[in-house]
């Protein structure tokens, strides 16, 4: 037997290199059917055995004694007369015979589950390795060891009258099943991933018993009594000590189950009907579908994969789903949901709410999760965030042919709706919000458990009102967000990158809460943009930079208020909404250096500064190309109109030059005069190209220090009692004036502060 057992290995090595062609290719083909010198085939070694008659009836009824009693290269998995016994009396059949006389599709079914397609010895079935076969070095053995888990059977549904959508249309159209794939957990599945095997197993199957040890392994729920495979002419056998109940797609066990009836009722709004590979409508003479479900994991097919050549994937794949019981999905609906929230049942809730509600429900993890790894804190959602779920409170425990469920009749809300970006999901209020925030691809970011986050939660009408004009619009394909265009006066869809623009204009991280009371500057997820936060009230930079204007009245503050999660903060911080018309934006349009280079009108705190800028030459055409460059950030720091005027005879080359009370700029500046106004100047300007600058200076921001400038002085920027002060080298420090709270005039070159002096 030893002899006839080591030849069988070789041959083995060899059926596993021709993985790429089908089982029935492999029988047919002379060169490869076993060798004439195995004597024995499974059935006959079964019956010789005397104890698994009624396991030899149910093959013979269900039509696989030619496979079982053949030549094709099989691996058996052979429960006894005592384990058909029980397995008949908890079921309520008499015999094999009456269990083939009242449901003979069921016995077929479960027969075929105890054979797997090709042969598999004991190294196998412990550490299948579908890449590398059996010349696996022992370091190849040891990555990924037993987590390829899953072995084909040749148990599967037949063909079926399925009603579902086609192109969008009803259509009563012919599904094909899969055959199921058997789950074969071994002590190296259990010890690669680091969990107890033991305690892991009789999770899903209490009525079981772990015998697996330290290298052997169980089959779904049944034991292995053999320390090690039998070999016959045909293949492998192993003894086991339970008829396998064969398991059904995560999609139809929770379908069979009432309890699940409204999430599968959901996930099903997703179905759609994906016509079979080619080769499988060719086989069977006709054309046959597949149920999908579009967007969302593929629960519903037997395989991960329909080509049968994608051997890793297809003994690997597994879904792990954490499913809400109708008990629980009512619960959560009636606790997140309030009346005022504007979503009355489920079947109102948006689209995309569902999606992300069913994904959240999904493990991002090929390989199937056990609840250690769920304590441990090792698996996540399939969007990244946190499993909001006790593996000792589940309910329902169920290991099924293509992944796990565990089943729930309380649930926690999952991370995204708990987030900062929740009243996005939760109100109607926000759905341009919602749709913004699913383009901008940043939900997962803004979910993070690894963070504090402040959001500002913009409402429909501030999109609606915007210019331009945003909306959320309905078509065929679906809702989209769009934003109307000036140059052909219609609406198209916003862009991931406009979208992006938008969330991160609405988001704060590393804050904890937005200040009722004093002054906060807020740095946005757009950079060198600002919330300006003053007395319970909020603007940005952008909104803030127009009160430069001559014109402007009013102010650019407006209310704001918490909005929270049933009273208490998000889960990973705060959301606000503000007042403002239209959405926060970030600084466009004129920059700081262009305003500088053009700035004529008296009125303009900076009018005087400029008008120096232009007697020094520094101005061509509206730019200052001596200064600025492309690119690059500036902090300028202006003297006040009021400041140049008491201090114009100061300045370098401005002997001649005269301030009228209204402003007026007179006198001329010589060539040389120039040339020393133009060095001055150009100390008032700290540039990114000479210096490290993250932010602009305000107080309790990091832009402090000593700072090299595009003249000759070095400028240090200081703060003193939440005020900020510039001074050169051993000169005196001139303070940012007070009237405009000590905040910045940022723009998307650089920022300005006006103070109340000049540089000395």
């Amino acid at each position: 037997m030893t002899n006839k057992k080591t030849l069988l290995t070789k041959f083995c090595v060899l059926l596993a290199s021709l993985f790429v062609m089908s089982c029935h290719d492999i029988a047919d083909d002379d060169h490869y059917k076993a060798p004439d010198w195995l004597k024995g085939n499974a059935w006959e070694v079964l019956e010789s055995e005397g104890n698994h008659t009624m396991f030899l009836k149910a093959v013979e009824l269900s039509g696989y004694k030619p496979i079982v009693n053949g030549q094709s290269v099989l691996t058996v998995m052979a429960p006894d007369d005592e384990a058909w016994k029980n397995f008949l009396q908890q079921n309520g059949y008499s015999s094999v015979e009456d269990m083939n006389a009242k449901d003979p599709v069921q016995l077929k079914k479960t027969v075929g589950y105890h054979l797997m397609y090709y042969a598999y010895d004991w190294a196998k079935m412990v550490n299948f390795r579908p890449n590398e076969g059996d010349g696996a070095t022992e370091e190849q053995k040891q990555n990924d060891a037993g987590l390829y888990y899953k072995h084909r059977t040749r148990s599967a549904d037949g063909l079926e009258q399925y009603t579902g959508k086609l192109n969008g249309v009803d259509t009563t159209v012919t599904i094909y099943h899969y055959e199921r794939y058997l789950p074969v957990m071994s002590y190296m599945l259990f010890r690669t991933k680091g969990i107890d095997a033991k305690a892991n197993y009789e999770y899903f199957y209490p009525n079981s018993q772990w015998t697996g040890g330290d290298n052997g392994f169980n089959v779904a729920n049944a034991s292995v009594k053999d320390a090690d495979a039998t070999v016959t002419d045909n293949g492998y056998l192993y003894h086991v000590n339970q008829v396998i109940r064969p398991l059904e797609t995560i999609h139809t066990t929770l379908k069979n189950n009432a309890n699940y009836s409204n999430f599968i009722s959901l996930y099903d709004t997703y179905a759609e009907l994906t016509e079979a590979d080619q080769e499988t409508s060719t086989t069977l003479g006709k054309v046959v579908y597949v149920l999908t479900h579009g967007v969302l994991p593929n629960i519903a097919c037997e395989w991960p994969v329909t080509n049968y050549r994608q051997v890793s994937t297809l003994e690997r794949r597994s879904y792990t789903i954490f499913a809400p019981s109708n008990q629980a999905i009512s619960h959560f609906f009636s606790s997140y949901w309030k009346p005022e929230s504007g979503y009355k049942s489920l079947t109102d809730l948006d689209p995309l709410i569902l999606e992300y509600f069913i994904m959240q429900s999904f493990a991002d993890e090929a390989d199937p999760v056990f609840p250690e790894e769920i304590n441990k804190g090792q698996v996540k959602t399939a969007y990244g965030t946190p499993i909001n779920v006790n593996p000792n409170e589940v309910d329902d425990r169920l290991l099924c042919a293509n992944g796990m469920v565990y089943g729930m009749n309380n649930m926690e809300a999952p991370a995204i709706f708990s987030s900062v970006v929740g009243p996005a999901f939760r109100d109607t209020t926000y759905q341009c919000f919602m749709y913004a925030l699913d383009l901008s691809d940043l939900v997962l970011s803004l979910a993070s458990d690894k963070s504090q986050f402040v959001t500002l939660v913009p409402s429909n009408s501030q999109f609606n009102n915007n210019e331009p004009q945003m909306r959320l619009n309905n078509t065929t394909q679906g809702r989209n967000l769009e934003v109307y265009s000036d140059v052909d006066g219609n609406f198209a869809n916003m862009g991931s990158g406009q979208a992006r623009s938008i969330v991160n204009m609405h988001t704060a991280p590393n804050l904890s809460e937005l200040k009722t009371s004093g002054i906060q500057v807020v740095e946005t997820n757009t950079a060198f943009n600002y919330w300006f936060v003053l007395d319970g009230k909020i603007t940005t930079s952008a909104l803030f930079n127009e009160q430069l204007s001559p014109t402007y009245q009013g102010t650019p503050f407006v209310n704001f208020r918490e909005v929270t999660n049933n009273g208490q903060p998000w889960e990973n911080g705060r959301a606000y909404s503000y007042d403002y018309p239209m959405l926060f934006a970030e600084a466009s349009g004129d920059g700081l250096t262009h305003r500088l280079a053009v700035g004529n009108d008296k009125n303009y705190e900076y009018y005087l500064f400029a008008q120096l800028l232009q007697k020094a030459g520094l101005v061509q055409n509206g730019t200052m190309p001596t200064i600025v460059s492309d690119d690059t950030r500036y902090v300028v720091f202006v003297p006040t109109n009021e400041a140049i005027k008491n201090h114009i005879a100061d300045i370098p080359g401005c002997s001649a030059l005269k301030v009228a009370d209204d402003y007026t700029l007179s006198g001329t500046v010589s060539s040389s005069n120039k040339t020393l106004l133009a060095n001055y100047l150009r100390n008032y300007f700290v540039s990114s190209l000479m210096n490290t600058i993250t932010s602009y200076p305000y107080p309790g921001s990091s832009c402090k220090g000593n700072f090299y400038t595009m003249g000759s002085e070095h400028l240090n920027i200081t703060e003193s009692n939440g005020r900020i002060y510039a001074g050169f080298d051993n000169g005196q420090s001139v303070g940012v004036i007070e009237k405009y709270y000590g905040l910045p005039f940022a723009f998307a070159d650089g920022c300005m502060h006006f103070i109340d002096g000049i540089l000395q």
